[in-house]
């Protein structure tokens, strides 16, 4: 199995988190926040939220984000979450649901409470193995199982005076997803060259800079690549990542933006 770590928190409703998912709209998420933060709305009887991470390589090209390279991790994550659920049912005898990135419950907050990490100033949920470079997937069970040693306090550990993220942000995003440059690369709607900011397809730069991460050298990828980029050749690069659920008219969308 690959490099994944597993924590588990109880699922109680997250009460703390719903002023500020009410506070700060997001996304490609359902406005409906009691979903978010109760995990018996997406199985009935919820006792256990099993939070996996699951690490990811640094994207080497500054303007295509990490989604852009490596095995989409939704079939990946989801894959692993299957194998763990045949474990669960089997010594339990009970009922799962598995979340990755496709489901309402606010998985970072769930990875928060179980202990995998804190929240960062941007945005992201740190942990002290991979950084921010992981994706998490949920698993839900309505059995008790043993919960995991919460991290020694849930506040953000970034330091005082680190404010890299911020200042490296072109569009003052951080806490403003509407305002993201990843989410303008992806919407349906045509974005501006201001909305972003010589970006793709997603965006790493609060990543990049972040001292929780390794640093990696980073490379432009030619804008003439993916002006000449035809579908087929969109599908034996990309195909496999994440980025194709937009496809290649999307990122020839971006290019020519």
């Amino acid at each position: 199995m690959q490099d994944v770590i597993f924590k588990v928190c109880d699922a109680n409703k997250l009460e703390g988190e719903r002023e500020k998912l009410l506070a700060i709209p997001a996304p490609f998420v359902t406005r409906d926040v009691e979903s978010r933060i109760d995990p018996g709305l997406s199985l009935p009887n919820a006792k256990s939220v099993v939070v996996a991470a699951l690490p990811y390589a640094p994207s080497p090209t500054s303007n295509l984000s990490s989604l852009a390279y490596g095995l989409d991790y939704h079939v990946d994550l989801r894959a692993i979450l299957e194998e763990e659920a045949t474990k669960y049912r089997d010594k339990h005898k009970c009922n799962c649901y598995i979340q990755v990135d496709s489901g309402s419950l606010a998985e970072r907050a769930f990875a928060v409470k179980a202990g995998l990490g804190f929240w960062g100033r941007n945005g992201m949920v740190i942990s002290p193995k991979f950084g921010s470079y992981f994706n998490i997937g949920l698993l839900v069970v309505d059995a008790i199982l043993p919960y995991s040693k919460p991290l020694d306090s849930l506040e953000s550990k970034c330091p005082d005076d680190c404010h890299l993220c911020l200042e490296a942000c072109p569009r003052d995003a951080i806490g403003k997803p509407m305002d993201c440059i990843s989410y303008h690369t992806q919407k349906k709607a045509k974005p501006s060259r201001d909305e972003i900011c010589g970006q793709l397809y997603g965006c790493d730069i609060c990543q990049v800079v972040c001292p929780f991460n390794a640093t990696a050298k980073q490379n432009k990828i030619s804008l003439n690549n993916i002006l000449d980029m035809t579908e087929a050749d969109f599908n034996v690069k990309y195909g496999h990542t994440a980025m194709a659920w937009r496809g290649h008219k999307h990122l020839l969308r971006n290019a020519q933006v």
